[in-house]
């Protein structure tokens, strides 16, 4: 598996665990939290921009 795809499947898998408590917290709560929705595009973006720099 190269860095790209190591980098999806770790971005998806982040993302899952976002919704799931996302979720979770909706379903006790009754409340909507936008901030975890945020995480998964900025670790993408991390785990991206570090793997473009080992590249060079």
């Amino acid at each position: 598996m190269n860095t790209k795809q190591q980098t999806y499947v770790i971005s998806f898998v982040i993302l899952l665990i976002c919704l799931l408590i996302a979720a979770v917290i909706y379903f006790y709560t009754g409340n909507v939290i936008i901030a975890i929705f945020f995480a998964p595009p900025i670790i993408h973006w991390i785990l991206r921009k570090k793997a473009n720099s080992e590249h060079l």
